[in-house]
Formats: C-alpha cells, structure tokens, sequence
C-alpha cells in the first residue's frame, strides 16, 4: 500500500519538476538590498518597525542603529475606512454598508551620502467588507481581524518592493553613469 503511494506520487511530481514547477517563496527573491540599512521611524518599537527589521535581517541586510548606512525612512502603517454604499436587498431590514478598510506604508532610501536612492513610495494594502450595522464585541473582533490581515499584506509586500526599487535605482545609476 505505501509503496502505491509513493508511485502515485512520483508520478504526479516527475511532470511538474520537468515542466519548471516551483513553490512560490521558495525560489531567490527579485532585486537586491543595501548591505547595511538603519532604519529611521517614528517608533522604532512598533511590532510592524520589528518585523520589517526581522525580515530585513533573513533576508541577509545588516541593520544597524547608528554609523554611516543606507537609511530607510519608513513610516508606521496608517489605517483609512471609506464607504462605498449601502447594500439593497436585505431581506432582515438592517443596514448593511459596504466599506472599504486601507493601510498603507511610506518610505524613502536615502543613501550615507544622504543622496536620495528611493524617493517617497507608499505601499497600500485594502480589503472590502461588509458592515453589518451591528455595535458587538464580535463586529469589532471582525474589523481587527480584517486590521491584522492587512498589516500581514502589507509585511509580505514592504521588503520585496524595497528590494526592487533599490535594484532600480541601481540601474538607473549605473546607465546614467556611463552616459
């Protein structure tokens, strides 16, 4: 029996692997990062400020707190809520809202030479929902989880788009240098 299964599945595997089938997140990121980067923020110990250094640092950066480094300007998630309308239809009687709940990021690269590499870049994250109308300990548990899910998204999307941006500006550089 087990060695049906593990047929089965060699044979499911072979194709994929032959075809260049890959896990996502597996493979080396895109762009390239500052070997030393400190970063400058409002409070530097928010969870968010933490967890972009943590990820800073797998990701083979050095971050240090003071001397001459690439310095990321980076500011703390901001939360933004706008309504996009009510819901016809409902069949309770109640008002439902559709809503729409934004977190968004900015930040800059300045290099030790405080040249700027990376000007103002914001990185938004947004989700729409549903309100319904209800003032419950059980609506606000919602909206924070809706708040978490989105600070994850914008986690996921921070470091990859400082990465890309730097590898860009690099570019740039280099081409306008031999021009």
């Amino acid at each position: 029996m087990i060695h049906r299964r593990t047929f089965l599945l060699s044979l499911v595997a072979l194709p994929m692997a032959g075809c260049g089938f890959s896990l996502r997140g597996v493979g080396e990121p895109r762009g390239s990062l500052p070997e030393t980067i400190r970063i400058q923020t409002t409070d530097p110990f928010a969870p968010f400020i933490r967890d972009v250094t943590r990820q800073l640092k797998d990701q083979g950066a050095q971050v240090v707190e003071s001397g001459s480094a690439t310095i990321l300007n980076l500011s703390l998630p901001t939360t933004t809520e706008r309504e996009l309308g009510p819901l016809s239809n409902n069949q309770d009687g109640s008002e439902r809202t559709q809503m729409e709940l934004t977190m968004e990021v900015t930040y800059t690269l300045t290099g030790p030479d405080l040249v700027e590499i990376i000007p103002i870049t914001t990185v938004r994250a947004s989700v729409i929902y549903v309100d319904s109308g209800v003032d419950n300990s059980a609506e606000d548990q919602r909206i924070n989880q809706l708040k978490r899910s989105l600070t994850d998204d914008l986690l996921r999307q921070i470091v990859p788009s400082i990465r890309v941006r730097y590898e860009q500006a690099l570019k740039q550089a280099a081409s306008s240098g031999n021009e």
